[in-house]
């Protein structure tokens, strides 16, 4: 795929960011994720090199990130997240950067600084 394709989806694939709702994603695939808040504003993007799922559950169980953290307990009923499955890791890498270089999300912001 694109980087085009993956980009939009992203920006227009989301879901309700629930167990059951990642449950459902394909086990073991790479890619990038996206969370949203509810007026639509990018939270925070990240990746995973080897299961998409996994990450994306990993922030539901043990939040570390205080942003995060805060907006999970604030929104999480309404949060939501999309995802773009990569074919490689450099794709990964490439797709994530791209992302984050056009959107600026709030919690990836705030981890540079």
């Amino acid at each position: 795929m694109t980087p085009f394709v993956l980009k939009y989806r992203l920006e227009q694939e989301r879901w309700l960011y629930r167990r059951e709702e990642l449950q459902r994603l394909d086990w073991k695939r790479s890619g990038v994720y996206a969370l949203w808040m509810p007026d639509g504003e990018c939270l925070y993007v990240g990746k995973s090199e080897t299961c998409l799922r996994r990450r994306l559950l990993q922030h539901l169980q043990r939040e570390t990130n205080p942003i995060l953290r805060r907006e999970f307990a604030l929104f999480g009923d309404s949060i939501e997240f999309s995802y773009a499955f990569t074919g490689y890791r450099a794709e990964t890498d490439d797709l994530e950067t791209a992302v984050i270089q056009d959107w600026q999300p709030l919690t990836n912001r705030a981890k540079k600084n």
